[in-house]
């Protein structure tokens, strides 16, 4: 007898079988295919044939049925990971390590007097206030997230425009057809209520209209780094006596201190999302006596 876990996968599987598929996730089904032509599964017909229904395939139950009887598996959309993860990681670091430190020894007092012991205790004092200030944020934004019991706010135009720019999201990946974004785009705009909106993208995988990480992202960070490093080093060599000069210095060392570690989480971010490609999962299909 299968557990309440099974139940719980086989119902989130049926869901996301729904899904509208996109020109990305049809690429992957259309290699699956060409893998098996070459292996001698599919003769030439055969393959012609299932491309063909795989274009005019609309969810991800219909992109599975038709490599149902080749050895590999269409296992659902991919794990949900958040596009933006290792960024936020990144600024996490940045206010939980760097920060503090850097405001630490900004606001050490000069003269003899100042020992390592004060440099210590006022690091401590600062990385506690950053620390007690961190977790207040974080509990204060889990209790702001609406709950099911609370009443929903009247539809505004902002709803609308969510709805819309997802439209043109899924449109753009071919998960709908150019009819079908003009008649849903036209129930959008008539809709009265948040579940007319909402039926209008159930069937769409959530986040397409949220921005997405891109390399170029991770290169600004780069070109600012080099840039930061550029200032130091004329700094360094013209020795400038002025304050406009050290003012100068102190920004660029710590655009180098805490660019690098977000350079580093768009980078990693934009890898996976150029990596992830579509929304499917392909995997080889469990023996007869697995």
């Amino acid at each position: 007898m299968a557990g309440s876990g099974d139940e719980v996968a086989a119902a989130e599987s049926r869901s996301r079988g729904g899904l509208r598929a996109s020109d990305a996730d049809r690429e992957q089904v259309i290699a699956a295919l060409k893998a098996a032509f070459v292996q001698g599964r599919l003769t030439g017909d055969e393959l012609g044939a299932r491309v063909d229904r795989v274009y005019a395939a609309q969810t991800y139950a219909e992109l599975a049925g038709i490599i149902a009887d080749i050895p590999t598996a269409l296992t659902g959309t991919r794990s949900p990971r958040a596009p933006w993860r290792a960024t936020k990681i990144a600024w996490w670091f940045e206010y939980a390590v760097l920060l503090p430190g850097i405001l630490a020894v900004l606001l050490l007092p000069g003269g003899p007097s100042t020992t390592i012991w004060t440099l210590i205790i006022l690091a401590a004092a600062v990385y506690l206030v950053f620390w007690v200030l961190g977790v207040f944020m974080m509990v204060a934004a889990r209790r702001a997230k609406p709950s099911a019991e609370q009443p929903l706010p009247p539809l505004s135009w902002y709803d609308r425009e969510q709805v819309s720019r997802t439209l043109k999201a899924a449109l753009a990946q071919g998960r709908l057809t150019g009819d079908e974004h003009d008649a849903r785009a036209a129930h959008a705009s008539a809709a009265g209520s948040r579940a007319e909106l909402a039926a209008l993208t159930t069937d769409l995988p959530a986040g397409l209209a949220a921005r997405r990480p891109k390399a170029s992202y991770g290169l600004a960070g780069v070109c600012v780094v080099i840039a930061a490093a550029s200032v130091v080093a004329a700094i360094v060599l013209w020795q400038p006596d002025n304050y406009p000069a050290f003012a100068l210095a102190l920004f660029a060392l710590a655009t180098l201190i805490l660019v690098p570690p977000i350079t580093v989480g768009l980078l990693v971010d934009a890898r996976h999302e150029k990596r992830s490609g579509g929304q499917l999962r392909l995997s080889p299909a469990p023996s007869a006596g697995g």
